[in-house]
């Protein structure tokens, strides 16, 4: 009888393990890694300034130094990261970004530290777009649309989590923040790595741009990628042009965000009085209502090939940016910060579903999105920077508006060039079959 249990235990265990997919692998990847980001980038600003007694000037340039590596990664690495299976490229990536921490907390030397920083970033680019990529690979439509939500949900969790969690381990040691996100990257590693030893489905998946690429230079050939059902894919590239505005839409809404993420904080604790614990209230409401907007977006499909939404929300990126200065208030500045977190999702995931839809290079595509999206940052933060030391914050909303018209008259322009080209070539398609 206990044998039989057993027996039956086992066959339980096994078809269980048969039937976990890469969803399951890439869903709490993408919480774990956002959770270790967000904690070693607050922990190694309090760890850097604390420990390494480095100026607030030298620390803005240490927290801009892994994001610049990362933005280089992704455009540099495009040619290559489609070339290997994604799991691979992020094995390697968590592991030598768990071992670039782990190094920033043991040598005492400030230039091995930024050394160290910009090879952590460099070597993110070898997450992100293969994992987007993987997650995409032979999805389309509704199914896509949800896909990258749930994607975005888990990572949001991360964003949210991982402040608190960086600024009550600070509380104990300045060290300790860094410390748990390299725990955080192991985890990743470990998890990536077992499923790949130990997981059927993971183990024989054999997705990437290059057997998709083979598929279409050979469909009878036997490394072609495997579809839904078991079928090849033989698909050609049918990817929108609705791509580029929104790539530029993407990266204006999140010059926003580098300003709200970096500047802000600072303008509401010294031009408004705003206490610590009340900023970090206002940037949780920011996540939260990213957080809810893609699991609206992922639950839609009226937006899917339609630039209109995505042109509104640059145009409430502007007057968002146009209030933020004039809004003196807690309630109106959430109200401010809502929305902006709202319209990020929206940017994002117009740039996310048109950037891969009826694409055979996914990877590369989403190392574009990324690199857009980091950029975006860097300039919020670098050129805002500079605007509110120099001049003030109504200059910095100057600057956000200016950039936000400029963007929407691209995009304009971008758009009804996608939909006429995409006409043309849907007229000359049909014309010859």
């Amino acid at each position: 009888m206990f044998e039989k249990y057993i027996s039956q235990q086992r066959a339980f265990l096994k078809t269980l393990r048969s039937a976990i997919g890469k969803t399951a692998v890439i869903l709490p990847s993408a919480f774990m890694m956002e959770l270790g980001i967000t904690m070693a980038s607050l922990g190694l600003i309090f760890y850097m300034r604390d420990v390494q007694s480095l100026s607030p000037a030298a620390v803005g340039w240490f927290a801009a130094t892994w994001l610049t590596c990362y933005v280089l990664g992704c455009l540099l690495m495009r040619p290559i990261i489609g070339r290997f299976l994604p799991r691979y490229g992020m094995i390697a990536s968590t592991a030598t970004m768990c071992v670039c921490l782990l190094f920033i907390l043991i040598t005492r030397s400030v230039s091995v530290s930024f050394v160290l920083y910009g090879i952590y970033g460099f070597a993110m680019s070898f997450f992100w777009p293969p994992l987007m990529g993987w997650l995409a690979f032979d999805v389309e439509g509704p199914e896509l649309s949800k896909a990258m939500a749930r994607l975005s949900l888990a990572g949001s969790m991360g964003i949210i989590v991982g402040p608190y969690l960086a600024g009550v381990l600070s509380e104990v040691s300045p060290a300790f923040p860094a410390f748990a996100a390299v725990c955080c990257f192991f985890g990743t590693s470990m998890l990536l790595t077992g499923a790949s030893l130990t997981l059927p489905r993971i183990r024989q998946d054999k997705q990437s741009e290059r057997t998709e690429q083979n598929s279409i230079d050979d469909p009878d050939d036997g490394a072609a990628a495997s579809g839904k059902n078991g079928r090849t894919s033989s698909k050609r590239d049918c990817s929108t042009l609705l791509r580029f505005p929104a790539w530029i839409g993407l990266f204006g809404t999140c010059v926003v965000t580098g300003v709200i993420l970096n500047i802000f904080p600072m303008y509401a604790r010294i031009d408004l009085g705003i206490s610590k614990s009340m900023i970090g209230a206002l940037l949780l409401v920011r996540a939260l209502g990213t957080a809810g907007a893609y699991v609206v977006l992922g639950r839609t499909t009226r937006w899917h090939f339609r630039p209109s939404l995505m042109i509104v929300g640059l145009v409430l990126v502007m007057i968002c940016s146009l209030v933020l200065p004039w809004a003196r208030t807690t309630a109106l500045l959430s109200v401010v910060i809502l929305a902006l977190g709202q319209l990020h999702a929206l940017a994002f995931s117009y740039s996310f579903f048109h950037g891969v839809t009826g694409s055979t290079r996914r990877s590369r595509r989403m190392a574009v999105h990324e690199a857009l999206l980091a950029g975006g940052v860097i300039t919020g933060s670098i050129v805002g920077g500079m605007v509110y030391h120099r001049f003030s914050m109504q200059a910095v909303s100057l600057f956000c508006v200016l950039l936000a018209a400029g963007v929407i008259t691209a995009q304009v322009y971008l758009s009804a060039w996608a939909r006429k080209m995409e006409g043309v070539r849907r007229d000359g398609h049909h014309g010859s079959s």
